[in-house]
């Protein structure tokens, strides 16, 4: 008898343990990228996402069941706006200015934001007493980085590190492919006018140069106004433009087609002129790896099979 109630209480007390045990790892707490200890207490049911580089991981993590909101710039994966359409995903605003109220009367288990609304928005969500991760990717490892402290904050922990694993064994095996290659002189333009390139510092800059290019603004930092001179001066090999918005569009590839002062390059000379999706380019979430594949195949086309496989984020502007 005295053995039995032994036996009751050790179990008891291992029940109290254990349930003790697994409240506490129910928890976590995590740094994010301003600093600040971030602690959600149980796995985010209803998350918000206050930039497009956010709402990209997160369905990449297979989340998208637990996005209840998004700002209006969110529009990757292309299912996301069916998801707007039916109500399944709220606007909350934009990148800059996202509505805090209507946020707060959503009642998020998690909000992942980014440094940019570090000012007002961050520590106006926080005075409501809701959960806000900060998330700010700078470069591509960084970006890695990033999608292992969203998935242990959400806890998919597991799908992050297969995520993070596919996406370095595809930066291994490009780098396999270009890295004994003759690097060429490379010319991004963010914007025509004023014109305004991406130096040391950017995700651009460390994709171009990772691609087997050299980026011939590696001397400048963050994303300098440059003249036609310099460039000319410099004289690239190829020339990378991004896409604009609405009508304007095609502005930079335009520009970089006919500018006076840049047509004795070697890019122009060879028709080496191409555009690209700004999006891909420039969101630090997982397909910032497709664009370092891509960018590969513009700067070393006969490392790969075909420059046709480049994928439709690639528009060359003499076959438009």
């Amino acid at each position: 008898m005295r053995l039995s109630l032994v036996v009751i209480l050790l179990v008891f007390i291992g029940s109290f343990f254990a349930d003790s045990y697994a409240e506490e790892i129910t928890s976590v707490s995590l740094t994010d990228d301003m600093g600040r200890m971030v602690t959600v207490s149980e796995a985010p049911a209803k998350i918000i996402s206050l930039s497009p580089s956010n709402t990209e991981i997160l369905f990449a993590l297979g989340m998208q069941d637990r996005v209840i909101g998004v700002t209006k710039y969110c529009n990757y994966p292309p299912e996301i706006e069916e998801l707007k359409k039916s109500e399944k995903i709220l606007e909350i605003g934009g990148y800059k200015d996202p509505d805090i109220e209507k946020i707060i009367s959503l009642n998020p288990d998690l909000v992942l934001a980014s440094k940019i609304q570090s000012r007002s928005t961050i520590p106006d969500l926080e005075n409501a007493g809701i959960s806000t991760f900060a998330v700010n990717s700078d470069n591509l490892s960084h970006v890695l980085q990033s999608i292992k402290n969203i998935g242990k904050i959400t806890r998919k922990e597991e799908k992050a590190a297969e995520l993070v694993q596919s996406l370095e064994s595809r930066i291994k095996t490009l780098s396999e492919k270009v890295d004994p290659l003759q690097k060429k002189r490379v010319f991004y333009v963010l914007w025509h006018d004023p014109l305004q390139t991406a130096g040391a510092g950017t995700v651009q800059d460390e994709i171009i140069e990772m691609a087997g290019g050299e980026n011939i603004f590696h001397d400048l930092s963050e994303y300098p106004l440059i003249d036609p001179e310099s460039v000319a001066l410099k004289n690239p090999e190829i020339i990378i433009t991004g896409v604009g918005s609405g009508e304007r569009r095609d502005d930079p590839l335009n520009w970089a087609r006919t500018e006076d002062g840049i047509e004795d390059t070697d890019a122009r000379k060879d028709d080496r002129i191409y555009q690209v999706q700004g999006d891909i380019l420039t969101r630090a979430g997982p397909r910032i790896v497709d664009a370092l594949e891509m960018i590969a195949k513009i700067i070393h086309p006969e490392a790969f099979l075909s420059i046709l496989s480049v994928c439709h984020h690639l528009l060359p502007w003499g076959a438009r």
